[in-house]
């Protein structure tokens, strides 16, 4: 026997409404491309020796990835030809971090909405044996 009721009808049109999820979060979500969470950035330093042309102020550069792990933060020196393939994975990871935020934001009032919703609709549907 179908529930026939202006109410049941109401709150499975609500309900249809959250299926769709806008695309542009989709591509972020569910990309395989790798990703780095951390930050690159370039150190320049003195080394110390009187004579070097860093004295003079021709600093030593180096490309480093800096990283928290297990709560503690770690370098890495980055050689010049992986730089460009880290900038890309830690770029892609804040997009995909950037994307969950606006996510979460987006559907998690919605959520809350979207499981009152369902509560109706199970309360509409359930009959006493």
């Amino acid at each position: 026997m179908q529930i026939r009721s202006p109410r049941f009808s109401l709150l499975r049109r609500k309900l249809a409404h959250f299926k769709e999820l806008p695309r542009r979060f989709l591509h972020p979500l569910l990309d395989e491309n790798p990703m780095v969470k951390g930050t690159l950035y370039l150190l320049r330093r003195k080394c110390g020796k009187p004579s070097c042309r860093c004295a003079r102020g021709q600093l030593h550069e180096t490309m480093m990835l800096s990283a928290s792990v297990a709560g503690k933060t770690k370098l890495w020196t980055i050689p010049a030809e992986r730089v460009e393939k880290i900038r890309e994975m830690t770029e892609r990871y804040r997009y995909f971090r950037r994307t969950r935020a606006e996510f979460i934001k987006l559907y998690g009032q919605r959520l809350t909405l979207m499981l009152r919703v369902i509560d109706a609709i199970e309360k509409v549907r359930r009959k006493e044996p």
